[in-house]
């Protein structure tokens, strides 16, 4: 055992020289001064985390106290395997000067696993162990039945067996095998039993394993001390990947008479392999990854584009010669060669500073956290389109400049409570922000074909077709609403086909689209009509078609 710990001083010490000589020397006033830095493990806690797109920068605080002074190295232990070690900062106590900074794995190191992993671990290790009870037991049942089988002959070939010593043998075989028959089915319905419980058992832990690593890496801090200190704080950020948000948002209204209310939110998602417990997040659009170089202008130089055979060559302003394959005959070729790499920098990112601390386990699952809210004014309408559904819905319209400063995201829409669909804020899309709230069956609609007012004719090889439409609407709610009905006449691409609108009754007509569109105002319990016909000309002899 003495030389076993000697054997590990030594390995210790050995891995401690190593580590200084890789990181460019640092230890070599202790070497040569006699001096080995005196190694202590911290015991770390996650204070705040900024999450970036796709990664986090995670700030770790951790207390030492130091009896006397000397060199020291801090460690900080079981940190993420998917640190960039470029992206180390160090803050240290005024007393403490930090020496040199590098990392290295502990394999030795085994995560503590959790209590409920245990246990889900103990639960499948007697599963599996009633599963080859079963097994074994089910083994047994076919090896007695073969057994009793080949041994199915009695007496002999002289004497035979009696009439009643058969019956009382064919009663024994008769009983042992609606015994084995019994027995198989009782342990088949175990095992399919027990099977599910494994099911269940192996996809908990799934779950809670999902995310979760073996902690080996280590960041070890040398600092010096010229005095003893006391609860010295140390504070280590770093940039850590396998993280991502998505914000969205949650749009509450609660009648058609109140304004918007926008609830944002996101949805944090992370597998580094360490739990954010209890701690303050910032969630920012910014991308660390971007660089942070200006890009700089080169010299835009002109010359003559000269076609040949087997080459083309370019005289570039001087005596630049440039040759290209000749299957490139254009200019636009020759400068997507010379091109250079555009790095943008966006100045307008968004930060959000939760008020609240939360908690991320690593274990690449969605985690909400709530950001801010906003309400917003909103005007309310209803709209059918009764050729493909005669319902009414109810419409919220917010002006997209008042979102101009929000982020986009998909957002889940609540009316009066209930859930009535999703949509997308993205500022920059329309002018306005269309809600749709539901259906008012309070408000009814029909939409009859007028066979009085349609007809088809024919001119020598010209067939004519007119179309006639009618839609009723009736508000038979006790408050007036504003109706927008939209329809729509067929658009022709063919010069043999010819539309023409005869009557739309106050209707706007997009003559590309073919769309009308009707907003009137509807009293309660008040009934309205409107009417639109149409013309179609084609040859007689040709069928058409989306008409």
């Amino acid at each position: 055992m003495k030389t076993l710990k000697s054997i590990t001083l030594l390995l210790a010490i050995a891995i401690s020289f190593n580590l200084s000589a890789q990181n460019g020397g640092v230890y070599d006033d202790f070497i040569y001064n006699n001096t080995i830095p005196i190694e202590r493990k911290v015991s770390s806690v996650v204070s705040h985390v900024t999450v970036f797109n796709s990664q986090a920068q995670v700030t770790r605080t951790a207390k030492i106290n130091l009896e006397a002074s000397g060199v020291f190295n801090i460690v900080f232990d079981k940190l993420s395997p998917y640190i960039n070690m470029n992206s180390l900062v160090v803050k240290a106590n005024e007393h403490l000067t930090i020496l040199s900074v590098s990392n290295r794995n502990d394999l030795l190191n085994k995560n503590e696993k959790p209590a409920d992993i245990i246990l889900l671990e103990d639960s499948l290790e007697n599963i599996n162990a009633a599963l080859a009870d079963f097994k074994a037991d089910k083994e047994t049942i076919v090896y007695q039945k073969d057994l009793m089988l080949a041994n199915k002959n009695v007496g002999s070939n002289q004497t035979g067996v009696k009439y009643d010593e058969l019956e009382d043998l064919m009663n024994l075989y008769h009983k042992k095998l609606d015994d084995f028959k019994v027995n198989w089915f009782r342990l088949s319905k175990l095992e399919t039993k027990y099977y599910g419980y494994k099911n269940a058992v192996e996809l908990q832990l799934a779950a809670y394993n999902n995310g979760k690593l073996t902690l080996n890496n280590e960041v070890i801090l040398t600092v010096k001390s010229d005095n003893k200190v006391q609860d010295a704080q140390i504070d280590l950020s770093y940039l850590v990947g396998n993280v991502s948000w998505q914000p969205f948002y949650d749009i509450r209204i609660k009648d058609n008479k109140s304004n918007v209310q926008f609830f944002l939110k996101a949805n944090i998602t992370q597998s580094t392999g360490e739990d954010w417990n209890n701690v303050n997040l910032k969630l920012t659009t910014a991308n660390p990854a971007e660089g942070g170089i200006k890009p700089e202008l080169q010299t835009n130089w002109l010359g003559f584009f000269i076609r040949r055979d087997y080459v083309q060559q370019v005289q570039i302003s001087g005596s630049r010669d440039m040759l290209i394959d000749a299957d490139e005959p254009t200019q636009k070729s020759i400068k997507s060669k010379w091109a250079n790499s555009t790095v943008t920098q966006n100045m307008f990112n968004t930060e959000f500073e939760t008020n609240i601390a939360y908690t991320i386990p690593s274990d690449n699952q969605n985690h909400q956290v709530d950001l801010t809210s906003f309400a917003q004014n909103a005007i309310y309408g209803y709209a059918v389109v009764p050729k493909l559904n005669k319902e009414v819905f109810v419409t919220a319209q917010v002006l997209a400049n008042d979102l101009i400063n929000q982020i986009s995201g998909e957002a889940n829409v609540y009316f009066d409570g209930t859930f009535t669909g999703k949509t997308i804020i993205s500022p920059t899309a329309n002018d306005t922000l269309l809600l749709t709230l539901g259906k008012d069956k309070r408000v009814q609609v029909e939409r009859n074909k007028l066979k009085d007012f349609s007809s088809k004719s024919f001119f020598g090889s010209t067939k004519k077709e007119q179309t006639t439409y009618e839609i009723k609407v009736k508000n038979t709610q006790k408050d007036a609403i504003i109706l927008t009905i939209e329809d729509q006449i067929p658009v022709s691409n063919n010069s043999e086909i010819e539309v023409k609108l005869l009557e739309y009754e106050g209707a706007t007509s997009d003559v590309n689209t073919g769309k009308l569109t009707w907003k009137m105002e509807l009293k309660a319990d008040e009934s309205k009509s409107v009417k639109f016909s149409f013309e179609v000309k084609h040859p007689k002899d040709k069928s058409l078609t989306g008409y």
